[in-house]
């Protein structure tokens, strides 16, 4: 333990902590977390699956860095595809999401039906343990408040006009 007078060189404190790459960074963070996960180091994004509260998603999350910046993208996709002829009412449903969230946005792929979360964090300082939870913790609740919801428009009669509502439902809630 140090004293109080102590002085500490916090430029070699700062530049050791900040040594590590982002994608390293994130790795620790997957692995504090004990999730199981594929890395891809040549392309620096990891794969995994995970259980949510009303289904499965498949978690991605891409690193890059480099000339000053650096960015945590992260997708959240549902296993489930959307049928064409309810892809406009999900579409009205997930513009309404939109319009209200601050940090990600849902996205659905008009060809396939494919809806996913998107959290994207960008900076041109570190990216430490804290803002990597934040992105990754962000797109994963959003994922969970509204894939019920969703399925309900995308396979049921619930109008898209309803999404926040049904989305605020309370767990005990049903949606039909």
């Amino acid at each position: 333990m140090s004293e109080k007078g102590d002085v500490i060189d916090v430029e070699t404190s700062v530049v050791e902590v900040q040594g590590r790459s982002l994608f390293d960074r994130v790795h620790d963070y997957l692995t504090d977390k004990d999730w199981s996960f594929s890395s891809f180091a040549d392309k620096e994004f990891f794969s995994f699956g995970l259980r949510l509260k009303d289904g499965s998603v498949r978690v991605t999350v891409d690193t890059a860095e480099g000339g000053g910046w650096s960015r945590v993208l992260v997708f959240v996709t549902y296993s489930t595809y959307v049928p064409e002829q309810r892809r406009p009412a999900v579409s009205e449903a997930l513009a309404r999401i939109n319009y209200s969230t601050v940090l990600g946005n849902l996205e659905m792929d008009l060809k396939d039906g494919e809806v996913r979360v998107r959290t994207v964090l960008e900076s041109d300082g570190f990216i430490g343990g804290p803002m990597i939870d934040r992105a990754v913790r962000r797109g994963l609740d959003t994922a969970d408040q509204y894939q019920a919801s969703l399925l309900a428009i995308a396979f049921g009669n619930a109008p898209p006009k309803d999404i926040l509502e049904m989305a605020s439902q309370s767990d005990g809630a049903t949606l039909q």
